[in-house]
């Protein structure tokens, strides 16, 4: 039976909106091949799991032993690379404004010599922090060489002063510091930045399908008219036109998802039946939001820029790359309203923290409040724009049966 001849109600709705999906081939290849193209482009990026062989530039200015074995620990270790070695230090804020290194290692002229006198000597690091990882990961590399070295050349002063290894270990460092990372103990950018990255790309994808498919009838002429001669009820046509992208989007999220636990090996410690709803209403939520700007906006062109206004900063709101504890008031609401945020965190409890339920039941219920609340302004809107258009035609028809009068 064709969607023609079908009852009006759901099946009509949805039969109709897969058909529309069908003879559309740009808003097709919008729902599965472009967000998992993105999500195989981003895979490739983030492919290394952490950023090896940063290159750093050295002057050394003291050129002694202790100085070229500094600069070999450094050349040594996983992150950075010793790309160059210049004579002076606008030589090598030359090679920094290049691009050419992400920092500066400057080792002091008698160095060594203050170093074997008891003093202490200061090896400076110049980090370029405007690519703040970049910046951190050098200078946190660098200053753990520079310390490994300088606890050595400590050591062997105290031994030839007649200490003892042991006593001479507990003068160099009294009170230690054990640094135990948690969750995610390699510091792997797979599990901080493409777990959360993949999901933010596929918000947007399903927020713009919504969009499109409430405008195309919102902005007809009688659209929504007819919307409601097909489907009866309004909670009906919001069902019919929005489920077939609601199976999609889960599928292609569920997908990215293998992606990511299979071939990446990210970690995965919680519930997955609490994994796959948190997915599910984050879907059904962006959807939501979506439809409901598609009838607020007067234009397509004017729903998709307040949708792109929303969930395009998202990321930055959600308390990934910056902690929400320190944002500000604005920022905190923002981000509180938009439906990545609490999706972002329950994924983080449960992929990488194992939180125990009771944990993630908060913010479940708070994903949950924003799909009850999108949905509720949605079929409001939806029942108003069918109202009004509905009755448009009637005082149309009663004015010109008075005009004839």
């Amino acid at each position: 039976m064709t969607s023609s001849h079908l009852p009006p109600g759901f099946r009509r709705i949805w039969r109709r909106e897969l058909r529309q999906i069908a003879t559309r081939p740009a808003l097709a290849f919008m729902l599965v091949p472009l967000p998992l193209i993105l999500f195989l482009a981003l895979a490739v990026v983030f492919a290394p799991g952490l950023p090896r062989d940063l290159p750093v530039a050295v002057v050394d200015l003291d050129g002694s032993t202790t100085s070229r074995q500094i600069v070999r620990m450094v050349d040594a270790t996983s992150d950075v690379e010793v790309v160059e070695q210049v004579a002076t230090l606008s030589e090598a804020r030359q090679a920094l404004v290049a691009q050419r290194a992400y920092a500066i290692l400057m080792i002091p002229a008698e160095m060594e010599h203050d170093l074997l006198l008891g003093q202490q000597p200061e090896v400076v690091v110049f980090s370029n922090s405007q690519f703040l990882t970049a910046g951190g990961i050098v200078g946190r590399s660098v200053s753990t060489a520079v310390s490994t070295v300088s606890a050595g050349v400590s050591l062997r002063l105290l031994e030839a002063k007649g200490i003892g290894t042991d006593r001479a270990m507990d003068l160099i460092a009294p009170i230690p510091v054990q640094q135990s990372p948690l969750f995610n103990p390699s510091l792997d950018y797979i599990q901080f930045l493409l777990s959360t990255v993949m999901p933010t790309v596929l918000q947007i994808f399903v927020c713009a399908t919504a969009v499109l498919s409430f405008s195309r009838e919102h902005h007809s002429p009688n659209g929504m008219a007819r919307l409601l001669r097909l489907s009866k009820t309004p909670a009906r046509a919001i069902l019919g036109k929005l489920l077939p992208y609601t199976f999609v989007g889960t599928f292609v999220l569920l997908l990215g998802d293998v992606l990511l636990f299979s071939f990446f090996d990210a970690s995965f410690r919680g519930n997955v039946v609490v994994f796959f709803l948190n997915g599910f209403m984050f879907i059904l939520a962006c959807q939501a939001m979506g439809a409901f700007l598609a009838l607020l906006a007067k234009d397509t062109t004017g729903a998709l820029g307040m949708m792109g206004l929303i969930v395009a900063p998202s990321f930055g709101f959600a308390g990934v790359s910056f902690p929400r504890f320190g944002m500000t008031a604005f920022s905190q609401i923002w981000g509180a309203i938009i439906p990545l945020t609490p999706y972002l965190q329950l994924r983080t409890d449960q992929t990488l923290r194992g939180a125990p339920l009771e944990y993630s039941l908060p913010t479940m219920a708070w994903l949950f409040a924003q799909l009850v609340v999108f949905a509720t302004l949605l079929w409001i809107m939806t029942r108003k724009t069918m109202a009004q258009e509905t009755a448009e035609p009637d005082v149309a028809s009663a004015t010109s049966q008075d005009g004839k009068a």
